[in-house]
């Protein structure tokens, strides 16, 4: 199955992101990954801060990752996310983790994919909400879905 993102956000690995090996430590791509969430809905125009303020929390239900090849301290990595579906009260992410290639005749290397799932919750009770109108819109109009 091939995916088309339309977004990616741009990060560079930090010392503190490597292990003993000097690998991006394994748990540190949900760290990228939420990253690039926060990234991706500033795109569309919103912020968590915002959504927060009317009412409402994402909790992450479900999440995963597999890894292709290692990162290392000071790699330039893009973050490809795109919402895959969106239902009532959850949505999902998917993400493409590459290293870029600073040799423009080879291509970036496939390092990590992964996917969320979020709810959408009432940010007092935590219990499940409807997402916004306004965000699914946004949602929806970005990616055609």
């Amino acid at each position: 199955m091939t995916v088309n993102f339309k977004f990616y956000t741009e990060l560079k690995v930090r010392y503190e992101e490597t292990d003993a090996m000097s690998v991006v430590y394994y748990g540190k791509y949900f760290v990228f990954f939420e990253v690039a969430r926060t990234e991706y809905l500033k795109n569309i125009g919103y912020n968590y801060a915002d959504i927060e303020k009317d009412g409402f929390y994402f909790v992450v239900a479900e999440s995963n990752c597999k890894y292709y090849n290692p990162a290392r301290y000071d790699d330039s990595l893009k973050i490809f996310t795109k919402i895959d579906y969106i239902k009532n009260s959850s949505f999902n992410f998917l993400y493409k983790t590459v290293k870029k290639n600073e040799n423009r005749n080879e291509a970036d290397l496939n390092i990590a994919s992964g996917s969320t799932v979020l709810v959408c919750v009432d940010n007092k009770d935590f219990r499940p909400r409807r997402i916004p109108e306004y965000l699914r819109k946004a949602i929806t109009d970005f990616e055609n879905i």
